[in-house]
């Protein structure tokens, strides 16, 4: 027996490669594109904006489509609890909330040893929310992808870089994201929501967090004489070039984090929240290989390879077989219940009665040796 073999292959997992051509997309035009082209506050909003026209009109072509709802199951305490927990993802995800404090944190400079520690979370955290089941070999490469996550950063000399002030706020961001996908799952799995209730509710709550903090930072920036927000995006309208705003601001942007939004919802439907780490991953490599200037940045290809490798071992799109660490993956232990589902028949093909007469495969006989 090969020691590395082939586990099960979900055609959904495709819908986490168009993830990936997506943010890379995406990544190409941000670094590639001048940056008076786009506006930071308008793309903002324009994420919400994305998603929210997605929904509308991907509920116009499949309404029909639509299975029914258990309404019991629901309550108004779901939706609540959905807008807090997008609501402080929108506030940490782009350092609302204390940028204006500090305009050095930004612990996106270890985003490897972040994703390291986010599967092992997420892991968690299915499994007290979702009761997904986790064995010895999930547990192994969880931890070999942590560890390689960290030197990734080692080499590249990340932690020097960062500011240790708000450390606490970071992890709140970390296991706050964590719970919202998990949450977002748990919603369609156990209360029923379909994906396309939870893309419209995913982008109107966070339009709203949206407004309500730059509401709040434009007062207060108004309040302390701070050219932000109302003067960022009135200079953009009144200079960028009449093209430009119509392509990336009306076209691209609103494309392309539509189809991103989308696609996340997507892969949490079908599949796992946990699979949103390979994207994040591939999409913090493609930057740091191209856009950073790091002289140890090729190094990093080490760690990064066998970071893929463990990863497709904890999804089981490769298995170990040695020390029984594919002992219960999904494939085997789904070969395991269909084998004792099957109907257990005796080896012998022949029962006899008596002295006389016996039965067989061909029928009923009589013996005549007498």
């Amino acid at each position: 027996m090969a020691i590395i073999s082939i586990g099960r292959i979900n055609k959904k997992l495709f819908l986490i490669l168009f993830l990936i051509i997506v943010r890379g997309i995406n990544r190409i035009a941000i670094n590639e594109t001048p940056s008076e082209y786009f506006n930071y506050y308008v793309c903002a909003f324009e994420e919400e904006l994305g998603t929210i026209i997605a929904g509308i009109i991907i509920n116009f072509l499949f309404r029909q489509k639509q299975k029914k709802i258990d309404k019991e199951k629901r309550g108004f305490k779901y939706i609540i609890l959905l807008f807090f927990l997008v609501a402080v993802k929108m506030g940490f995800e782009r350092n609302y909330f204390y940028v204006i404090k500090d305009y050095h944190y930004n612990y996106y400079a270890i985003i490897s040893t972040t994703n390291g520690f986010e599967i092992i979370l997420i892991s968690l955290a299915t499994f007290l929310i979702l009761n997904y089941k986790y064995y010895i070999h999930h547990m192994i490469t969880m931890i070999i992808y942590c560890i390689l996550g960290i030197s990734f950063d080692l080499i590249l000399g990340s932690f020097s870089l960062i500011k240790y002030n708000y450390v606490y706020i970071y992890i709140i961001f970390i296991i706050n994201e964590i719970l919202i996908y998990c949450y977002l799952k748990y919603m369609m799995d156990k209360l029923y929501y379909q994906y396309i209730e939870i893309i419209l509710y995913y982008g109107i709550f966070g339009l709203i967090a949206k407004i309500l903090i730059f509401s709040g930072q434009a007062i207060y920036e108004h309040k302390n004489g701070i050219e932000g927000i109302i003067h960022s995006i009135n200079n953009y309208f009144m200079e960028a070039n009449i093209f430009a705003i119509i392509f990336f601001q009306f076209i691209y942007f609103l494309v392309n984090d539509a189809l991103f939004y989308v696609l996340i919802i997507l892969i949490m439907y079908y599949l796992r929240p946990n699979y949103l780490i390979i994207s994040d991953q591939i999409d913090a490599y493609f930057d740091i290989i191209f856009y950073q200037h790091n002289p140890n940045r090729f190094y990093t290809l080490i760690p990064f390879v066998f970071q893929i490798f463990s990863i497709l071992f904890y999804f089981e799109i490769l298995e170990l077989n040695f020390c029984d660490l594919n002992k219960n993956t999904a494939k085997n232990i789904q070969m395991r219940e269909e084998k004792e589902r099957k109907p257990r028949y005796s080896k012998s093909s022949e029962i006899e009665l008596d002295d006389q007469y016996y039965l067989s495969e061909k029928g009923f006989n009589i013996n005549n040796e007498e």
